[in-house]
């Protein structure tokens, strides 16, 4: 039992694995359960077994890697913009650092068609495993520090988040996915620092 128990947790490893392969290349509405199996000679009702839906996979891919690296970690305890920054820097170095967290962020970037109905299954599953949205803790920090007087500034946290999700997000798509020979952390860094000196508290 303990033997079947172990095997069966490896072959879903396997599928997450493989799925996340066929989906950055695929892309994930096309990537079929089909196209999984066949890549570890399993039948497509072996996958079913594991996963119910694309969704349910989609969203324990998600849930792994969070638990290999937290994005935004640490950003709900900021105590200035400073903090946020780094936040986002400790972030660009993890995914410099680890192919899998790069392919698989380049994946959520690029090849995921985000519909509202996949937003809000997502949603459901991942409040299921407590994967919470960071970039909710970022706007709720953000919302804090304005409070405190810690950032001074006509912009809504809405705005902020946005702005630093963008040079985030923008200079990986340059340097991942258009080639651009950039240094991701230090361009990251860069950007957000003149976000950071546009909003401290003088």
């Amino acid at each position: 039992m303990r033997r079947t128990r172990e095997e069966a947790l490896e072959t879903r490893k396997a599928i997450l694995a493989v799925a996340l392969d066929c989906f950055s290349k695929r892309g994930y509405a096309l990537t079929t359960f089909n196209d999984i199996a066949r890549r570890i000679h399993l039948t497509k009702g072996a996958v079913f077994w594991h996963f119910k839906s694309k969704e349910e996979l989609l969203a324990e891919l998600i849930e792994r890697e969070h638990a290999t690296y937290e994005p935004l970690k640490g950003v709900g305890e900021a105590e200035s913009v400073e903090d946020i920054r780094d936040a986002f820097v400790d972030w660009a170095k993890a995914l410099v650092g680890h192919r899998e967290l790069r392919q698989f962020t380049v994946f959520l970037m690029s090849r995921v068609e985000w519909s509202e109905a996949l937003k809000a299954t997502l949603a459901k599953k991942l409040d299921g495993l407590v994967v919470r949205d960071p970039f909710a803790r970022l706007r709720e920090r953000l919302e804090w520090l304005k409070a405190e007087g810690r950032i001074v500034t006509p912009l809504s946290a809405e705005q902020i988040a946005t702005v630093m999700s963008g040079i985030f997000f923008g200079t990986l798509r340059e340097a991942w996915l258009y080639k651009l020979p950039l240094d991701v952390v230090e361009t990251i860094r860069a950007g957000l620092d003149l976000i950071v000196q546009g909003i401290r508290s003088k």
